[in-house]
Formats: C-alpha cells, structure tokens, sequence
C-alpha cells in the first residue's frame, strides 16, 4: 500500500459535469426541477449541499455517503477517488472527515492527490455513514465540478492506479446520488459512476423531454444551447432507432473545454466544446452518447480495455448514420474515413486492445480505439447481419448494467446472438 499523509488540499483538476442547476443562474433556460431521489437499497448513496459564491466562485458545503462494504472482504481501509481532467491545478479543500460520527483521518496520497484513504475496519456487510466538510474554488472559463466517490474494489485490492490524462473516468461501483446547490436540486442520478454537476452561471440552458428523457443543453449563449439541443435530440432518437437505448431518465450536454477530440462523456452528461454544427456535431454528440451506454452504465476498464467503450460507440454511431441517411451514404463514409485506418503503419504494440497507457495522443487514440476498432466490430455485424449484432449488444448491456464488462462477455453476447464463437476473431483485431 502506497504511504498516505499529504495534507487534505487538493489539487484538482475539475472534470466534465453531469447536470445542470435546476433554476439558478441560467440566462434564458426554462430551469425545469429536477426531482430528489431518495436512498434505494442495493446501492450507495451519495449526497451534497452546497452553497455558491459567484464572485469568488467557491462552493461550500458538506457531502455524506452511505456505503456498505460489498466486496466480500473485511477491509482496514476506505478510499475514495476523485477523478482529473487537463492540467489546471485549482483548489479542492476536505476536511472534518467522521466515519459513524466519528472522528477520520482522510489523508490524500504523496503521489497521486487523486486518491483518498481513511483507515477503519470494515466488516462485510456493514454499511457506514462517511461526511465530510468540502470547499471548490473553480476556474473562471470552467462551469464543471466532480465531487470524490468511492473507489473501485477489484479483486481482493482498491483500484488506484495512477489518473491517464486520456482514460475517461467513469470507474466506479454504481451509486445514486443528489446535489443541492442554494437550496435547488442541482443534479441527481440513479446508478452514476460519477458524482458530478455544472454550474450554468452566465450561461444560457434550453431542455425538452426526448423519448422519456429530460435532455438539457447548457452553453455560454442561447443560440449555442439551442444547437446542441436540436443535434442532441437527432443523436438520442438516431441510436433509439438503431436499437441502443439511453439507460438514464436526464441528459445534460454541457459546453465546455475538454482537450479532446470528440469531448467527454460521464453519467448522464456529455461535455465537448461546440465549434462545430450540424451533421459533424450530431455524430460527436451520437459516440459519446453510446459511450455513456458501453463505458458507463456497463463499465469497462478504462486503463486496461478502453476499446470496449469507445469501439463500440463508434460502431454504434455508424450504425445509427446507416439507418439515418441509408446504405449509400453509409458506404461513402466508411470507405473515405473509416477503412484508411487500418492501412496505417503505428509503432509496435498501438493496436486495437491497447491500455490507454500505449497510446501517445488522444488523436491516435480516436484514430485507432473509434476508426480501427469500429471497423473490427463492423465486421461481425457485416457476417451475421444487423438483427443479430443489436440482439448481442442489447443482451451485453442487460446481462453488464452495473458491472465491469470484458472481451470474453461481448464474445459470449455475441456467440448467443449469432450460434458462433467470435473469440478468435476478436483476439486477432486487437492484436492488429
């Protein structure tokens, strides 16, 4: 175990958010409620209640979790994760840790302020009640705030690994959770991996019910929000009709820098930077869409298997393309911007099945894990047809919600769906 004892100043960088402030500080949003949720049994329970300094642009408040150690182990410690994105240090303060009502030591790690521990012996089984006083100060272009939440357990060990700067970082057991900022209810989740909010001041938010989801756009004007409104809803309705359904009752799509390609996708939220419009734009917001489905409310090893989120999410968004604008169109593309990336020379061991940690930029990245590893998964559908490859996704999500999955579960979807093994194939493609 890495020694613990930085003080408890941390340096955060603030990562992308899940949903916007019910009615505060939106200018020209119709600002619907979002409803509380409650605790439910099953799961974690993480909440939050905050108050804003616009002018200092501070949060102060308290955060209590309820978690139950479900590991099948008795643990000396709980640790707690708070995920990073870019490189602006800005201040996140937590302190007056108790555990049960009692005093805790929750001490950052030297090497990684990512990483919280909190020494106590945790029985199987026992639920305990973990607050703590929090303080963020933002950066003045950042609307976005990530609260810590409990690290994952795998395999008798606490997930800690050092943060890749390009891993996404929905990795954690499914928790429900509510924020208050002001006294509004400023996000809330069932099952998130992520607890993470946006704060729309001096911003514009537009919303409309989609297919039973509450979708909500957030930006810096009013024709941005429209925007990603009406490419949002084209995206959401372009894969419910390929047959990937969205697993999460609010949608938020928040403007914002992310330093990546495509933009960033968390527990009902979606952040990107909005300069493009139309055709392109609906196509950024469909990958990351279908990567909250297969990186998030089916959880994938982002340091070890990324491809199995953003792969599948390419595929899916050329899927949901084909059914859009038909098989001429889709033929087009694919052989213009999908099929070239295969013929490309990388450095050995840049392929497909890849940790995140092999890849030198993000743009090699989407060139490989969306074009490559889309193209590979292309294939099986191309041999068993479309039916039987949604029939295998729709199964791997149902049978993985709330779950890591690997290779060898898509493979047996797979197998179920079209009376073949496809282990083999899928072994070579990312090997290639």
């Amino acid at each position: 175990m890495r020694k613990s004892g930085t003080p408890l100043r941390l340096a955060l960088c603030v990562l992308a958010a899940l949903a916007v402030l019910a009615a505060v500080c939106a200018a020209g949003g119709s600002g619907t409620a979002l409803a509380p949720i409650a605790p439910e049994g099953g799961r974690d329970f993480v909440s939050a209640e905050f108050t804003y300094d616009q002018g200092t642009r501070t949060l102060r408040g308290s955060m209590e979790m309820t978690l139950t150690n479900r590991t099948g182990d008795a643990l000396d410690q709980i640790v707690l994760r708070a995920y990073m994105n870019g490189e602006d240090e800005r201040a996140v303060s937590v302190s007056g840790a108790r555990i049960n009502g009692e005093p805790a030591a929750l001490l950052a790690d030297e090497d990684d302020p990512t990483v919280l521990r909190a020494a106590y012996s945790w029985p199987e089984e026992e639920t305990v009640r973990l607050t703590m006083t929090v303080m963020i100060r933002h950066a003045k272009a950042q609307r976005v705030i990530s609260l810590p939440v409990l690290a994952m357990y795998e395999r008798g060990v606490w997930r800690d690994d050092a943060v890749q700067m390009m891993m996404e970082p929905g990795y954690a057991q499914p928790f429900d959770f509510v924020v208050e900022v002001d006294g509004a209810v400023a996000a809330r989740l069932r099952m998130a991996r992520d607890a993470s909010f946006a704060l729309p001041c001096g911003g514009a938010l537009r919303e409309k019910e989609v297919s039973g989801v509450l979708l909500r756009a957030l930006a810096g004007d009013a024709g941005t929000a429209r925007t990603l409104l009406a490419q949002a809803e084209a995206a959401l309705l372009s894969l419910n009709d390929a047959g990937i359904a969205y697993p999460y009752d609010v949608l938020t799509i928040a403007q914002s820098e992310t330093g990546r390609m495509d933009g960033l996708a968390y527990s009902g939220l979606i952040a990107l930077d909005a300069q493009d419009g139309g055709e392109q734009l609906r196509r950024r917001l469909t990958r990351l869409i279908a990567r909250e489905v297969f990186g998030i409310f089916v959880e994938s090893d982002p340091w070890q298997q990324p491809w199995l989120s953003v792969s599948l999410a390419s595929c899916c968004e050329l899927l949901a393309y084909r059914k859009l604008k038909g098989e001429a169109a889709y033929e087009t593309r694919f052989y213009e911007e999908i099929e070239p990336a295969t013929r490309l020379t990388r450095p050995h061991g840049v392929c497909v099945g890849a940790p995140a940690a092999y890849f030198g930029s993000d743009s090699e990245m989407t060139q490989v894990l969306r074009d490559q590893g889309a193209w590979m998964l292309l294939g099986i559908e191309q041999a068993i047809g479309e039916e039987a490859f949604i029939t295998a996704l729709s199964e791997y999500v149902q049978e993985n919600a709330g779950k890591t999955a690997t290779a060898e579960s898509l493979a047996a979807a797979l197998e179920r769906a079209s009376g073949s093994s496809w282990e083999g194939y899928l072994e070579d493609g990312l090997r290639f």
